[in-house]
């Protein structure tokens, strides 16, 4: 089987991923929880979870709740002093795919972007999901060295 047969695959149907009732659906393929909501400014996302802890999907560029040009899936940790833009210039230089920023409240972000025009298979769905999830586990051991490094405790 050549490389273009190979990337073919029967699995090759496109997800809608414009639509967030269908990231729900992929997400719950691909082994997660979802749920899907409404924020405060009446705009969707879906909740899920991920080594323990929660995640959001969250969607932009929508014409109302359908029809999202992007999404991200994201987290936060709550306000450190270890959270400063030394820690994340840190790791945002050394890794490609999960980014972190500190908010102004001082909470770390963490997000992983990625475009919903044009579909995405399950299989390429799941392994973005999969990436975030690996990334998510390698930030936390990050930041649990740099804590123990300071001899800080996690915030609660």
């Amino acid at each position: 089987m050549g490389v273009a047969a190979a990337i073919a695959a029967p699995d090759a149907a496109l997800l809608d991923l414009r639509q967030p009732g269908n990231v729900v659906t992929a997400l719950q393929a691909a082994g997660y929880k979802a749920e899907m909501k409404i924020n405060k400014d009446g705009e969707p996302y879906v909740l899920s979870a991920t080594n323990g802890e929660s995640f959001s999907v969250e969607f932009y560029g929508c014409d109302g709740l359908k029809d999202c040009k992007s999404f991200q899936l994201t987290s936060w940790y709550k306000k450190e002093p270890l959270y400063t833009p030394a820690l994340t210039n840190e790791w945002n230089a050394r890794n490609r795919f999960l980014k972190i920023a500190v908010d102004s409240d001082g909470d770390l972000r963490e997000f992983l972007d990625a475009t919903a025009v044009g579909g995405m298979t399950q299989a390429q769905f799941t392994d973005l999901v999969e990436w975030y999830s690996a990334m998510d586990g390698q930030l936390a051991q990050f930041l649990s060295t740099k804590r123990d490094a300071a001899g800080a405790k996690p915030a609660k």
